[in-house]
């Protein structure tokens, strides 16, 4: 025991360990740097010969029909008020949840025919059972021609519910186009933040 704990502490050795360690971080690094500027076998930088790149639409602010851009949840649209407040007063109240498959977007019930829609158990869309739906509080985030985003308070009615007050986010997207066109529920989002330690 004594033999082995003498060579272990000996200069030589701790100078060999020290090589060898030095010897594997290199490794590694050459190996890393292989990697990242080597690419993988096979495959080829450049584009396809009919990719074409796109920049995202611009953003452009939302206007009523006055010209006014939008600032405020009041200057929204009554059609948008209208959608916003069935949205929370079905699907969010989880009452009269058939009424809501119109004014959801279709990503938002992707993979649901409206039969499934009506009886399904996991919708999603995250519930708030017991809203009080005369109390509501919004606050436009913003609104432009591609989104509109509100963030909605929620409290429960007095005596029939035990859900604390929550603020939400609830975003909408224009569907259709023309005489056709419909903002339509596409968001829905609690919003979170951990309490502050007192």
């Amino acid at each position: 025991m004594n033999s082995i704990q003498t060579a272990l502490n000996s200069p030589r050795f701790n100078r060999l360990m020290l090589w060898f360690g030095v010897a594997v971080l290199a490794a590694g690094a050459l190996a890393l740097v292989v990697v990242i500027l080597g690419g993988s076998k096979g495959s080829n930088a450049n584009p396809s010969p009919g990719f074409h790149p796109t920049l995202p639409a611009k953003q452009i602010p939302l206007t009523n029909h006055s010209g006014v851009r939008i600032r405020t949840y009041e200057q929204l649209d009554p059609q948008v008020h209208s959608t916003i407040q069935k949205f929370i007063g079905t699907i969010v109240a989880r009452r009269n949840i058939p009424a809501s498959w119109s004014i959801v977007s279709p990503s938002l019930k992707q993979g649901y025919t409206e039969a499934q829609w009506d009886h399904a158990n996991n919708l999603p869309v995250v519930p708030y059972p017991g809203v009080d739906t005369q109390h509501i509080n919004f606050y436009l985030d913003y609104a432009s021609t591609k989104e509109i985003l509100l963030e909605v308070g929620l409290s429960g009615i007095k005596g029939k519910t035990t859900s604390r007050p929550t603020t939400f986010q609830l975003g909408l997207v224009p569907v259709g186009s023309g005489a056709h066109a419909r903002w339509l529920v596409d968001y829905w989002m609690p919003r979170w933040t951990p309490p502050l330690p007192t």
